[in-house]
């Protein structure tokens, strides 16, 4: 009972931390303003489409994670059904781990600083586009309508 009370509770505050962001963002326009100097440096183009997919994926926190892991390092909670995690302000896909290994010189944690971080945006932009970060298209429904 108390370890289901302890993973609603670390759910409930990793969903009050996407909610209420550390990093200042700006609401108005829904982006990150504050990294765009640094998006332009990376090669992250253009400028203010990163700095709004910055905003959606992780309201500009360098940190955001979307798992949990218990007290040995197993992930025992993630927002993706395939048991993968995604990390920092681009919110880069565990899957990557051999790109990180080779982009950043290091494993995954290195995700949550904003030099390998942009580094992996940069790579995916090279390789595939802004499709990585495509929003996923809702499943479409049939409606039956009878006919009299």
């Amino acid at each position: 009972m108390a370890r289901k009370i302890r993973l609603a509770t670390i759910c409930v505050l990793g969903l009050l931390a996407t909610i209420f962001p550390t990093t200042p963002v700006s609401a108005a326009t829904r982006s990150c303003p504050q990294f765009e100097p640094l998006f332009k440096q990376y090669g992250l183009l253009p400028v203010k489409v990163f700095s709004e997919i910055a905003y959606r994926e992780s309201r500009c926190r360098i940190k955001a994670i979307n798992a949990t892991w218990d007290k040995n390092g197993t992930l025992i909670w993630s927002l993706n059904k395939n048991g993968t995690y995604d990390s920092g302000i681009f919110q880069i896909n565990s899957g990557h781990a051999g790109h990180v290994k080779k982009v950043c010189k290091a494993g995954l944690p290195k995700l949550l600083t904003l030099d390998c971080n942009l580094k992996m945006a940069k790579f995916l932009l090279d390789n595939g586009g802004l499709a990585h970060w495509a929003m996923s298209k809702p499943t479409p429904t049939t409606t039956t309508i009878p006919v009299d």
